[in-house]
């Protein structure tokens, strides 16, 4: 893949010199320590202070105007970050020598007045094109459309785009009098003015990502590139999908670089020696061991440190073997459906949305920083009395992408993906084996973001509901504590396609 982006774009030569560097990140999730990953053999890898080392060293090799860019989600998901709203992501942000930063959905999860106040402590610009008042019409006054970048005699633009989705992933309050809309004609008007003030180059800073597990690769971001031209935009950072993304799609070359630090891209505009321009992109992994921390980032880290540490190494649990999040349906998000169950006696069902996992988990000593970082958003585990035709309800849009996106508890569901949608749900039994009957009524569990319509599940929002006072993450604590050790989640799926 990366031969073939070499190729689309122009290898480079020995003759050939860099103008402009771009390193990007992506997805940062507030990941200030580095850690060690299955992937990564033992090895620490990223961390702020090794990150900003690591930068500075891509920076300097080659002796040419370097930015600095990030595809968004930066603050949310860790302790060290989430503890002080964010807080401690912006300091070390500001260290790095961010110069833009797009907004991502997570970044909208303490709210708008949280959100400003991280950007009052910016020193880099954050920027979002397609986010717009549902009344007006008109971008909210936080949502900078764009920045105009200027560096050894190099003037850059830079445009920010939101994921189009954002609105179903984002909590009600949080989104509430916004709309996202999608692709060039939402951001018609920007490409327009930064045409206006002829920079050398546009980019798009995109919190929308793709996934080039097969090729072509696929995803939204590759969606806008393919509605836009290389001689108004030439290149793309992107994020959101924790993906590794180098391509080129009309022209216009791709990058995103994993998540929480491990990686990072690096896009070089460079002019060949017949005097062409062109592109020579990469994504390095951010290996903690092969620099020195910078110790500027790295004070800033440690200033945290005391206030998270006694919290983060409290041990819950011990667990046997890897949960890791492969597939639509696995065991961890069976298990954490379980937790969400079990808050309340005379709970009927759970059901849990795959995109609030956040990471997998390995054998031996389960702390709570590790359930954090599994479970970092703080939703309150609510419990909605709903009948077995609302649920069958539920369960259709569950499975209305043709494969299910959710995991459910007490509950098996049996679904054909041939049929259309809203009627693909064959079968819906407990796990005592009784069949759901539509017209009487039962509790279900779940978290209040999707209580209040998140990801899609709008049916719920005026259904009778009471808050059991539990987090997720303390529901999963509890739980967790309660069973049997070593623990040993149920891998049966329990939504089960009658297509084999």
């Amino acid at each position: 893949m990366l031969l073939a982006a070499l190729l689309a774009v122009g290898l480079g030569t020995p003759a050939d010199s860099t103008l402009i560097r771009f390193l990007s990140i992506n997805d940062f999730h507030g990941s200030l320590e580095p850690r060690s990953y299955g992937w990564s053999g033992g090895r620490q890898v990223g961390g702020a202070a090794a990150l900003k080392a690591t930068l500075d060293s891509a920076a300097a090799e080659c002796r040419c105007a370097v930015f600095r860019l990030d595809g968004g989600d930066q603050m949310q998901g860790a302790l060290a970050s989430n503890l002080v709203y964010g807080r401690s992501v912006i300091e070390a942000m500001n260290a790095i020598g961010l110069d833009a930063a797009a907004v991502g959905n997570h970044e909208l999860d303490w709210g708008i007045d949280t959100l400003r106040a991280r950007m009052r402590e910016s020193a880099y610009g954050w920027i979002a094109a397609n986010v717009f008042d549902s009344v007006s019409g008109r971008r909210p006054a936080w949502a900078v459309p764009y920045r105009m970048l200027e560096r050894g005699g190099h003037r850059v633009a830079v445009i920010g785009y939101m994921s189009a989705r954002s609105k179903a992933m984002i909590s009600s309050w949080a989104g509430a009098g916004l709309v996202w809309r999608s692709g060039r004609g939402a951001i018609r008007d920007v490409l327009d003015a930064v045409r206006r003030e002829r920079p050398e180059l546009t980019v798009i800073v995109a919190h929308e990502g793709a996934f080039c597990d097969s090729l072509p690769c696929r995803g939204e971001v590759v969606d806008l590139a393919l509605e836009l031209d290389s001689t108004e935009v030439q290149l793309i950072v992107s994020g959101h999908t924790h993906s590794l993304v180098n391509t080129v799609v009309r022209g216009i070359p791709i990058v995103q670089s994993r998540s929480s630090g491990t990686a990072f891209g690096i896009a070089d505009y460079i002019r060949r020696s017949d005097g062409s321009t062109g592109w020579r992109i990469r994504v390095e992994t951010t290996w903690a061991d092969r620099v020195t921390p910078d110790s500027v980032v790295e004070a800033i880290v440690a200033k945290y440190r005391p206030m998270v540490d006694r919290l983060a190494k409290a041990k819950v649990a011990l667990l046997r073997d890897s949960l890791l999040r492969r597939g639509d349906q696995f065991a961890l998000g069976n298990l954490i459906a379980d937790a969400q169950r079990a808050v309340r006696p005379g709970t009927d069902f759970a059901i849990m949305n795959n995109g609030g996992i956040r990471r997998d988990l390995y054998p031996g000593q389960l702390t709570y920083n590790d359930l954090f970082e599994l479970q970092p958003f703080g939703n309150n585990v609510t419990r909605v009395w709903i009948t077995g035709r609302g649920l069958k309800e539920v369960m259709e849009h569950a499975v209305r992408s043709g494969r299910a996106n959710f995991h459910i508890s007490g509950l098996t569901v049996r679904y054909d993906p041939r049929k259309p949608v809203g009627e693909r749900v064959v079968e819906m039994r407990r796990t005592n084996g009784t069949p759901v009957r539509a017209d009487r009524t039962y509790i279900l569990a779940l978290s209040d973001f999707l209580q209040t319509g998140g990801d899609g599940l709008n049916m719920l929002r005026d259904l009778p509901n009471r808050r059991t006072g539990s987090t997720d993450l303390d529901a999963l604590s509890a739980y967790l504590k309660r069973l049997r050790q070593p623990v040993i989640p149920p891998a049966a799926k329990r939504f089960i396609s009658v297509v084999p």
